[in-house]
């Protein structure tokens, strides 16, 4: 009877736990006490979230990306568990040293952040060697994925077990009532791109999260596709500007990829586009579903370690083979972002299972809703605008067309705020497409404009391929070509060169000259 009315007053306890987010106090740092720079790495992170220093976890862990299932639950888990217990963050009715002989009735842990230098892969143990194990009972795991299932006392270590709140979370903080830890991880190919995660979220919060959406669809498999339609479908709701691609292939060069604030793709193993050249906007959400987008963190070839270095906050990551339904679900993830939860447990609830093979990376306080919309164009408005704020009125715009305000309207919105800007083509070029129906000859104007100003910058390129495409459309094939030949001169992207100018061969109304000088510029064939 004793333990019931423990467990019973435990309950009560979780049921009103707090519901703003995670709290720096609760949140919980784990560091490699035999790496320096992990260590510093979570003394940095705690400082710039005001997270208490004392809780910062030092584990006495192997410095690989490996650990064995023993060294998993003697270097990592149970250092953790008795931290956790010892500053009264969980209550274990058994008293237990080893978290799987556990009974844990209550926890106040909003998130476990851990630091590169920590391993994130959990070897398989395979009782025959001669015997290949099997892909999808396997008992390998993702460090992170396990941690989810700390508090849970003893389950099964064969294959994935299941999220029973995945995608059913109906307040903050709710997986704390059944014991589930929020697991997120500050890492990448080094110790500044790890840092930056960190420092890429707070810029968005603090100035917002403004830029542009991107679906990259692939017609390989309908499910996945449905997901990534889902979380279209939710952004643009929420007003970003998006481009969506639905070709087999990765998107192209000649697809807009400025400001990307989200992205969401699959089918692709290498993240060739923009690879070198790209940055995603402060306080990015990056999702690539790929079995082996993170099977290391130090590669920049590799997906998700390639999100981190480009500015990500958020980066989703597979360590192996997880299989499409255990992956990561960016419709999920997203309709917990639009009502303003944090990324790490938004992420939570958009994982179907733990135990497994997923990853992410991301400042675990990071709200990418934290700063409104109307907070992002009272700052434009009292002078305090900056290079991305374009992309906040371009928002406003396009949720005054959901809300059935005429293109006039809308434009008329983005005028007023025009003198504010240091960068205006997104914005110009968003205005032209709204007028090239009522006042085509002013939208060509304004296209012109916006592909004068993009021109300065690699990521602008597949912009100005859109706005040559539209100076196309309204038969200015000269104006079309003149645009298109300025863009491949603006840059010595062998890759970029390469994928753009054969097409643009085919296309593009060139004159000799030009066909001849574009040749000349292709990178020599590989021997």
């Amino acid at each position: 009877m004793r333990l019931l009315r423990e467990i019973f007053f435990a309950a009560v306890l979780c049921a009103a736990a707090s519901s703003n987010g995670a709290e720096a106090q609760n949140v919980f740092v784990a560091a490699n006490k035999n790496s320096a720079k992990s260590a510093n790495l979570a003394k940095e992170y705690c400082a710039m979230r005001g997270i208490p220093p004392e809780n910062i976890i030092m584990l006495d862990a192997p410095k690989t990306a490996d650990i064995s299932r023993q060294g998993y639950d003697l270097k990592i888990a149970r250092p953790i568990f008795a931290f956790l217990k010892s500053r009264g963050k969980i209550k274990d009715i058994f008293g237990a040293d080893d978290p799987k002989k556990s009974m844990v009735v209550k926890s106040d842990v909003d998130c476990l952040v851990l630091c590169k230098d920590v391993p994130f892969r959990i070897a398989e143990e395979n009782p025959d060697p001669e015997k290949k194990p099997n892909a999808s009972t396997n008992n390998s795991a993702c460090v992170d994925s396990e941690l989810a299932l700390l508090l849970k006392g003893s389950y099964n270590l064969q294959g994935a077990q299941k999220n029973t709140l995945f995608g059913v979370g109906r307040q903050k903080g709710e997986y704390k009532k059944q014991n589930f830890l929020a697991v997120s991880r500050l890492d990448g190919a080094s110790f500044e791109d790890a840092l930056n995660i960190a420092k890429s979220a707070k810029i968005a919060e603090e100035k917002g999260l403004r830029g542009r959406a991107y679906i990259d669809m692939s017609q390989k498999y309908p499910a996945g596709d449905k997901w990534l339609e889902g979380a279209k479908e939710i952004l643009e709701r929420m007003g970003f500007d998006l481009s969506s691609d639905s070709r087999p292939q990765l998107m192209n060069y000649f697809c807009r990829f400025d400001c990307p604030a989200f992205y969401f793709g699959w089918y692709t193993n290498i993240p060739r586009y923009y690879q070198a050249d790209c940055r995603y906007a402060d306080g990015a959400s990056t999702l690539h579903i790929y079995s082996f987008s993170a099977i290391t963190l130090t590669r920049k070839t590799d997906w998700t370690p390639s999100f981190a270095a480009q500015n990500s906050a958020a980066a989703f990551g597979y360590i192996n083979e997880p299989f499409l339904h255990a992956t990561h679900r960016p419709d999920v993830y997203m309709h917990y972002i639009e009502r303003g939860f944090d990324a790490a447990e938004a992420a939570f609830y958009a994982m179907p299972a733990f135990s497994w093979k997923g990853i992410f990376l991301a400042d675990a306080m990071y709200c990418p809703m934290k700063k409104t919309l109307e907070g992002q164009i009272a700052d434009i408005e009292s002078g305090n605008a900056d290079e991305y704020s374009q992309y906040s009125i371009i928002r406003k715009m396009n949720l005054m067309l959901r809300e059935g305000k005429s293109p006039e309207d809308a434009e008329a919105f983005a005028q007023k705020l025009l003198p504010y800007l240091p960068q205006k083509f997104a914005l110009k070029w968003r205005m032209a497409q709204l007028l090239q129906n009522s006042e085509p000859e002013r939208a060509v104007l304004l296209a012109k404009e916006a592909a004068n100003e993009a021109k300065k910058d690699f990521q602008n390129l597949g912009l100005l391929f859109e706005i040559a495409a539209f100076f196309k459309g309204k038969n200015l094939e000269e104006e079309s070509a003149r645009l298109c030949l300025e863009t491949i001169n603006s840059t010595g992207n062998k890759d970029f060169l390469q994928n753009t100018i054969p097409a643009l061969l085919k296309t593009e109304k060139f004159s000799e000259e030009e066909k001849s000088g574009l040749q000349k510029l292709l990178p020599p064939p590989k021997k």
